[in-house]
């Protein structure tokens, strides 16, 4: 991986986390929770005790899509294999929802879902601004040769 891509997966990752989060914060995320925790009842047979939210798992859950998100966006060769795998991240991340209701815990997918499609859409807009190859100036863009001096 090379540096420049190091630092873009930061900036897109911190550039998609600090909205979600205030999103979290501002109350869209948790109204969507209830939701789901209204809606998951009639899908499926719950625990006796309900569902309970867990808001670091919800927290940790879309850091970590960001940021990975944004790596495949920015690592991964082949747009087919970029939506491959975000469409598979969203399964799982919806069968997760449903596993973890099984066990008491409500998550909301929806949140992890949005961090990883904005993640890997940003790393194909900075890749796509990126010359290919590197580092090679348009040749009407190079230096020119220092002058020298006649004497």
């Amino acid at each position: 991986m090379a540096p420049r891509h190091r630092a873009s997966i930061m900036f897109i990752g911190i550039l998609v986390c600090v909205p979600l989060l205030a999103l979290y914060q501002f109350g869209f995320f948790p109204e969507v929770a209830a939701w789901l925790g209204k809606a998951l009842p009639r899908l499926i047979v719950l625990p006796a005790g309900g569902i309970k939210p867990c808001l670091w798992l919800q927290y940790g859950c879309y850091t970590v899509y960001a940021f990975l998100c944004a790596w495949v966006g920015l690592e991964m060769q082949a747009l087919w294999r970029k939506i491959a795998f975000l469409l598979g991240l969203s399964y799982l991340t919806v069968s997760l929802t449903v596993s973890l209701a099984w066990a008491g815990i409500l998550f909301e997918p929806f949140s992890g879902i949005l961090a990883a499609w904005v993640a890997c859409l940003g790393a194909l807009m900075v890749k796509d601004a990126q010359p290919e190859g590197g580092a090679s100036l348009p040749a009407s863009m190079e230096p020119s040769p220092p002058l020298q001096k006649e004497g």
